[in-house]
């Protein structure tokens, strides 16, 4: 399913397993906001390494 995503210009991202699953969940870090405000209606790519700092950053 990689392979698929990377060939259509999109990265992939491990962000762990189901019980981390919390740490993309809607208001944490990750959550839209590295992908710039919500009212640029056509975002901003990021990399994989604010991705990750995003998912690092997640708290309960």
């Amino acid at each position: 399913m990689t392979e698929f995503i990377d060939s259509i210009g999109y990265s992939v991202v491990d962000a762990g397993t189901l019980a981390d699953s919390w740490r993309q969940a809607t208001g944490t870090p990750v959550w839209g906001t590295p992908y710039g405000p919500y009212s640029n209606e056509k975002g901003q790519p990021v990399g994989e390494d604010a991705v990750r700092a995003a998912l690092a950053a997640a708290t309960r």
